[in-house]
């Protein structure tokens, strides 16, 4: 009885879990007037670790990405990624609108911090008018 009880929940808890994959991060955009960026990497991806130590754990970085981002990374292995957004290269960006998780832009691999940023405000001043 007890484990029927536990398999019933654990499929409510995997299925609801599933509809609100960025739910809070949507809210907090469409409200803010910015985009998502999602990082995808994995855990031993020298690139991405190289992307955090030079752009995402640098707070000048950081406050210019806020400004038009909300960021969320998430490793490639987590059960919470949907399927559609599982990558073959590693790291990649992905620019997501909050209205509807549409892919904006993508790009994958290593960037220099300056060019990224840039690349981050064309898409932002394309999309956001």
């Amino acid at each position: 009885m007890f484990l029927k009880f536990f398999l019933m929940l654990s499929f409510i808890y995997s299925f609801s879990y599933a509809d609100t994959f960025l739910d809070k991060e949507r809210l907090q955009a469409s409200k803010e007037k910015k985009l998502i960026l999602l990082s995808i990497s994995s855990e031993h991806c020298p690139y991405f670790v190289k992307m955090k130590k030079n752009i995402f754990d640098n707070v000048a970085y950081i406050q210019k990405i806020t400004q038009s981002y909300v960021h969320v990374t998430i490793m490639n292995e987590d059960p919470r990624l949907p399927k559609s957004l599982h990558v073959k290269y590693l790291p990649t960006q992905y620019i997501l609108s909050p209205k509807d998780l549409k892919i904006i832009d993508e790009f994958a691999g290593y960037m220099e911090p300056n060019h990224f940023i840039e690349l981050l405000e064309e898409v932002y001043h394309q999309e956001i008018k």
